[in-house]
């Protein structure tokens, strides 16, 4: 919907990283962040985060939020690097289409 907010870090001919973000108005989402498991510490997904944050913030995006699970500790130490503060929610959802 926002291909704007789609994300692709390349190096050459070859794509080392990646993030999908979304705005609706009210907050930002950041999803699927990906880096090349040999480049990770280089950086990337840093600077990825950084210019999602950056074309939110040019969007009029007051907020941005993601999601991790619990048990993901190399992850939310990541975000936490970064400045994201945890907050409980209940999460819940509803699959539309199923899986095959």
């Amino acid at each position: 919907m926002q291909p704007e907010l789609f994300l692709v870090a390349v190096d050459g001919d070859r794509i080392i990283g990646s993030v999908m973000a979304g705005y609706d108005g009210h907050r930002g989402w950041l999803y699927y962040l990906a880096s090349d498991p040999e480049r990770r510490g280089a950086g990337i997904g840093r600077t990825l985060v950084a210019a999602a944050e950056q074309r939110l913030v040019a969007m009029g995006c007051p907020k941005v939020q993601l999601m991790v699970r619990p048990d993901n500790e190399a992850a939310r130490g990541f975000y936490d690097a970064l400045g994201y503060e945890p907050f409980q929610t209940w999460d819940t959802g509803k699959r539309l289409i199923p899986d095959v």
